[in-house]
């Protein structure tokens, strides 16, 4: 089955599927990269490994921004009519949560790594200026911060994820699959 570039009335297209599942795969990603940091070996691999997860947490800034972009240009299918009148309200506002939390999250990061005296970087190709000024204040606050968010990005991905099951096991309706290419 070919899958349309553009959302249509059910399903979203190809471009928001693709940028939604790599925003996923990318956070995903993230906590691993932060759980092996904290779990590092020497300094040299922590070193190695907060690059890495300065780089993806820029990629998924960058997919994130594209996203919204391509959702102002290509909006999405409509709920179903078998949402009710308080699920609507509540899948809209979880979404705009999730966004809001997918740009803070590595704005934060990239302030927190600015406030340390650090710039961020993507991948060692290009090295991306702090434009928060190195303080040791602002570091332990920034990183609370960058903690903190993640977490309540954890949490709000669990409740997005338990909605989608709840939709596709429960309700029986068409609301995970809109999203997943092979199974329309």
């Amino acid at each position: 089955m070919k899958i349309p570039i553009r959302n249509t009335d059910e399903f979203y297209g190809l471009v928001a599927q693709a940028l939604h599942w790599g925003i996923v795969v990318g956070i995903i990603t993230q906590f691993v990269w932060a759980w092996r940091i904290d779990e590092a070996e020497s300094i040299r691999r922590e070193f190695a490994l907060v690059n890495q997860h300065k780089s993806i947490g820029m990629s998924i800034l960058g997919l994130v921004v594209l996203r919204l972009a391509w959702r102002a240009y290509n909006r999405p299918p409509p709920y179903p009519h078998s949402m009710s009148r308080w699920e609507k309200p509540l899948a809209g506002a979880t979404h705009w949560l999730l966004y809001g939390l997918i740009v803070l999250i590595p704005l934060s990061g990239w302030a927190y790594s600015s406030a340390a005296g650090y710039g961020a970087e993507f991948f060692g190709l290009v090295d991306i200026p702090g434009f928060v000024p190195a303080n040791e204040t602002a570091e332990e606050i920034l990183g609370q911060v960058h903690k903190w968010l993640g977490r309540a990005l954890l949490a709000l991905v669990a409740l997005h994820v338990l909605a989608a099951l709840r939709h596709h096991f429960i309700l029986k309706d068409k609301v995970l699959k809109r999203m997943l290419p092979l199974w329309k």
